[in-house]
């Protein structure tokens, strides 16, 4: 099968007699605002590259753009939105002209693909000489560090350190050591990538490749029948029920020192919930005030106008967003002035256990069809692979599992950012372009894993109310060492509760924000167990429990803000503020 893939791929890249080579590339750049430039460059063919002596080093942006300029090529940079600024400087101070169509590119002009947040997908360039290059962000494919994806992957070559601050005039010669680094920041890539390509995920994203997986497995056919293109504003209608995770810090052990306790993770919550639960398909119907459900219509979305008061002894799930009245990161205890909510009857039922609730009106909604088991076979395939294997393949199969979901709830908002040389400043700036849409593809199959995800967790953290301190999406903060209350432990099987680890203190200061001791696994080596949320990487070094508790404010060095300057970009080492109450 992997050979009918990669000779599919091998055609469909020579289209046009045309064979396009695929790298990864990495820049090192100075630190320096006045003096900003990239001073070395490492380049690895993904296909080819076997070992760090495989990975060309260079030196200078001129040099790496005339070596892309060789030939057609897809190179991947790990965060293409730090990268893809020097080269925008480049292109811009050496004459080429972005354009709007990639498919229609002429010599000396590019083409970007920038969302309306500054999340960079593409840049294509046509060289002067005709080759066209296309850069991409890997980060799409492998959403982590380097550093971890080389663990994840079980990689040998492991991140080394580099000084970054160093000085290193124009033309400097990278030496042995910092040749080694760069060798390895671009092959721990290149190596991850060579697996998705073997396995046919040569899409843009992961998500995309998930997307397409699931697509040929259920038939494109069937596919388009089982989810059809909705009107737009139908569309706003279901999107306006989608939320995220369930992401809480329980106010009875908020911000005060708590322990002993235990983390409990579900084993592919979002998987485990598109495995049986009933979903949503096809057209659905309105339904005038409050939609009924039936065995034909079994799942709805309803807009309602309500006060609440959260019940004594039951842990908050409401948030309410898009107003001053309430912060849109809090959930809420009490709702006395109306609000307005789209919601799913999962999320309605799930309201009602935790509030008492007072409905002003239901002010209508959408009815779905309701099937089971649509991902099974998806699932049981990419379970399978996880089971049975380690290092490469099973971190493969963890991002196919997890992905799927929300490519269903893509927002059809494609209007991008640009990017525009400011003379004045001389440096390159993003701005909005013109308003473009594209078709959605079924929001409310988002919707749906999405509300029955956050039940599964909400529900686990109310049966475990007396000593439940945390969630965050599919995990549960315990203050106990003892089993947890109606859940089922166990470390492989799809839908349970995976214990993760043990901790003998804990500091819960927001939501996404928390410092667990975690007993020692060398005694006496503190800095090995303590586990720190929220945090810039380098800042969150710094952090104890000890040196914060019972202070207002904590500031620590450590985080790095990126700075537009003549040149490219520098990243800025500020330092970052723990505000604890």
């Amino acid at each position: 099968m992997h050979s009918i893939i990669s000779t599919f791929r091998e055609w469909w890249d020579t289209l046009g007699g045309k064979k396009r080579v695929n790298y990864v590339a990495d820049f090192e750049t100075t630190t320096d605002p006045a003096d900003c430039r990239v001073w070395s460059y490492g380049l690895a063919n993904i296909d080819t590259a076997t070992t760090l002596w495989d990975v060309e080093i260079g030196t200078g942006i001129e040099r790496f753009c005339n070596r892309m300029a060789e030939e057609d090529s897809v190179c991947y940079f790990h965060n293409l939105k730090f990268d893809g600024e020097f080269i925008f400087n480049y292109l811009f101070r050496n004459g080429y002209r972005r354009t709007d169509s990639s498919n229609a590119l002429r010599k000396g002009q590019f083409s970007t693909l920038i969302s309306n947040m500054g999340s960079f997908y593409s840049i294509t360039v046509c060289w002067k000489n005709g080759k066209r290059t296309e850069f991409r962000d890997s980060l799409k494919k492998l959403p982590y560090s380097v550093s971890a994806i080389a663990k994840a992957f079980k990689q040998d070559d492991p991140k080394g350190t580099l000084d970054y601050d160093k000085y290193r005039e124009p033309g400097y010669i990278a030496t042995a050591e910092e040749r080694a680094y760069i060798a390895a920041d671009v092959m721990i890539v290149a190596r991850a990538l060579k697996t998705q390509f073997d396995q046919g995920m040569t899409k843009l994203t992961v998500g995309s490749d998930a997307l397409t997986e699931f697509k040929t497995i259920m038939g494109k056919r069937m596919f388009d029948k089982m989810f059809p293109v909705l009107p737009e504003v139908m569309d706003q209608e279901i999107r306006a029920a989608l939320r995220g995770g369930w992401t809480y810090s329980d106010p009875r052990f908020r911000g005060t020192v708590v322990g002993p306790g235990a983390t409990y993770d579900v084993n592919s919550l979002y998987p485990s919930v598109m495995y049986d639960r009933v979903l949503p398909y096809g057209e659905p119907i309105y339904a005038p005030g409050l939609p009924v459900a039936d065995p034909h219509y079994p799942l709805f979305i309803v807009s309602v106008t309500f006060t609440a008061k959260l019940k004594p002894g039951h842990v908050a799930c409401i948030q309410v967003k898009g107003t001053s009245h309430f912060l849109a990161t809090e959930y809420q205890t009490e709702i006395n002035e109306p609000v307005t909510l789209s919601c799913t009857n999962i999320d309605l039922e799930l309201w009602a256990e935790h509030y008492d609730l007072t409905i002003l009106s239901y002010n209508g909604g959408w009815r779905f069809h309701g099937v089971s088991g649509l991902f099974c076979d998806y699932i049981d395939k990419w379970m399978e692979v996880k089971s049975t294997n380690t290092g490469a393949l099973r971190e493969l199969a963890k991002l196919m599992l997890n992905s799927l979901f929300g490519k269903f709830g893509t927002n059809p908002n494609v209007t991008p950012k640009i990017p525009v040389f400011d003379d004045e400043n001389d440096i390159v700036k993003l701005v909005l372009g013109e308003d473009d849409k594209k078709d959605p593809i079924y929001t409310a199959m988002s919707v749906f894993i999405t509300a029955y995800a956050r039940s599964v967790t909400i529900r686990a953290a109310q049966d475990n109310y007396d000593t439940f301190a945390y969630a965050d999406t599919d995990s549960l903060h315990l203050l106990t060492l003892d089993e947890p209350v109606g859940l089922e432990v166990d470390n492989h099987k799809l839908g349970t509760w995976k214990k993760e680890y043990e901790f003998d203190q804990a500091l819960f200061i927001r939501a996404k924000q928390y410092i667990e001791r975690l007993y020692p696994v060398i005694p006496f080596v503190a800095e090995h167990v303590t586990h720190v949320a929220g945090l810039p990487r380098d800042a969150a070094k710094y952090v104890t429990i000890e040196n914060v508790i019972g202070k207002n404010k904590v500031v620590f060095p450590g985080k790095l803000q990126p700075k537009r300057v003549p040149g490219g970009i520098v990243l800025e080492n500020i330092n970052f503020t723990l505000t604890l109450k």
